[in-house]
C-alpha cells in the first residue's frame, strides 16, 4: 500500500466557503490556546489555562501533570466574544488553515481517508438575531472518502449537521484530478457537494461558495497518536436544548464510533423535502450601495434583519454587522461587500468611490 501520508495529501480537499463566513477550519490549538480559555470540571475547578493549557497537555486517561481525565470534563470560552478571537488567531499563520487527516481501514477491510475540521465557533444564523439555532462553541466537521483496490477513490461522505451525505466519487466536483471541493455552509459549516441553499429538513443552510478557496494545511493523525485526539472531554460548554437545531460542543475525533470504523457513516444520499412543495430557497436581496470615503452606505429590498459582510483580503474571515433593518451605513475600506436579507443568499455588491 502507498504511505498513508501521500494518499492523504494526494486527495486533501479544497475548502470553499460561504461570502459571509466567519469562522475557518483551524488548528484544534486555537481552542486550547486561546487566552480566553479554560479547562475545568463539571463543577466549575479550572484544572488548567494557557499557556499550561495546550494540546499535549490533553491525553485520554490522564493530562500532563497527571491528574486524571474525567469525562465531564470542559474547555470554554470566558467572554463569549468568539469571532474576535477567532479572528486573531487565525491572522496567525501558527493557527491558520488545518485540516486533520487520518487513514483508517473499516470493518470490511476497505481503505478510507477522513479529513477532520476544527472551528472556534458554530454560528448557524437563520433570521439574523431573530431566530437563530445550532449555535455551540468548538466544531468538528469531516469529510472522507474511500478508496478502491487500484487506491483510487471511489465514496465521499460529507457531514451535515447530525447527518451525513454520500455520493460516489464521480460525483464529486474536484479541482484537477485529485482534489475533491467542499462547500462549507454559512455558521453551521455543514459540507455539501454542490453551492447553493440547502434544506436541512428545518431551515435552510446558504452555501455560496464566494468566499476563500483554501487548500489547508495537512497535519496526519494516526490511531493513538497524538494523545489529544482521545481526550474524553467536552470541545466547549455548550450544551443542547430541546430545540431540533441545537447541538451540544463535541467530542474529540477519537471518542467517535466512525474513527474506528468509517463505515458507520455511511447512509444513502439525502432527499429531505421542504415542507411543502412550494417552499423554494430565499431570493438574493435587491441592494443598492454607494461609497463616501471609508464609509457605505447600503440599502436592500426585503424585510429585515440585514446581515453585511466585507473582506479586506481573500484569505480574511468576513466582518459582519447587523442591522435591524434594511438601511444601514459601515464603515470599511473594502470594495466588495456582501448583504443577506434575513435568511437569504448573500449578494455581493461592489462599492467605488463616491
Amino acid at each position: 500500500m502507498t504511505d498513508a501520508r501521500v494518499l492523504l495529501e494526494r486527495h486533501k480537499p479544497r475548502i470553499v466557503y460561504d461570502a459571509l463566513e466567519t469562522y475557518f477550519a483551524d488548528s484544534a490549538a486555537i481552542w486550547t490556546d486561546s487566552p480566553h480559555n479554560t479547562l475545568r470540571r463539571a463543577d466549575g475547578t479550572v484544572l488548567a489555562k494557557p499557556p499550561k493549557l495546550r494540546l499535549e497537555f490533553l491525553g485520554p486517561h490522564s493530562y500532563e501533570d497527571r491528574r486524571p481525565v474525567l469525562a465531564d470534563d470542559v474547555i470554554g470560552e470566558t467572554t463569549r466574544s468568539y469571532a474576535a478571537h477567532a479572528s486573531a488567531l487565525h491572522r496567525q499563520a501558527f493557527y491558520r488553515d488545518r485540516v486533520y487527516g487520518h487513514a483508517k481501514r473499516d470493518r470490511h477491510g476497505r481503505l478510507w481517508l477522513q479529513y477532520w475540521l476544527f472551528y472556534y465557533y458554530n454560528d448557524f444564523q437563520l433570521l439574523g438575531p431573530l431566530f437563530s439555532g445550532g449555535k455551540h462553541e468548538g466544531d468538528w466537521e469531516l469529510v472522507q472518502f474511500r478508496l478502491g483496490p487500484s487506491e483510487q477513490p471511489e465514496q465521499a461522505v460529507y457531514t451535515q449537521h447530525k447527518l451525513a451525505e454520500s455520493r460516489p466519487w464521480t460525483d464529486v466536483r474536484k479541482a484537477g484530478t485529485n482534489t475533491p471541493i467542499v462547500y462549507v455552509a454559512r455558521g453551521s459549516h455543514a459540507n455539501y457537494f454542490r453551492m447553493g441553499s440547502h434544506w436541512t429538513g428545518v431551515w435552510w443552510d446558504q452555501a455560496d461558495g464566494r468566499g476563500p478557496q483554501i487548500t489547508p494545511t495537512l497535519e496526519v493523525l494516526e490511531d493513538r497518536t497524538p494523545a489529544w485526539v482521545h481526550w474524553p472531554g467536552w470541545w466547549g460548554d455548550t450544551k443542547a436544548t430541546a430545540s431540533p437545531l441545537d447541538s451540544a460542543s463535541p467530542r474529540s475525533p477519537g471518542r467517535r464510533p466512525h474513527w474506528n470504523d468509517p463505515s458507520l457513516l455511511v447512509t444513502p444520499p439525502r432527499r429531505l423535502a421542504p415542507a411543502t412543495a412550494t417552499l423554494q430557497p430565499p431570493p438574493s436581496p435587491s441592494v443598492i450601495a454607494r461609497r463616501e470615503g471609508d464609509r457605505v452606505i447600503l440599502k436592500a429590498e426585503g424585510p429585515g434583519p440585514m446581515v453585511v459582510g466585507a473582506r479586506e483580503s481573500p484569505s480574511d474571515p468576513a466582518r459582519t454587522w447587523r442591522f435591524e433593518d434594511t438601511q444601514a451605513m459601515i464603515e470599511t475600506s473594502a470594495e466588495e461587500i456582501w448583504v443577506s436579507v434575513r435568511s437569504s443568499a448573500a449578494e455581493r455588491v461592489v462599492v467605488r468611490q463616491a
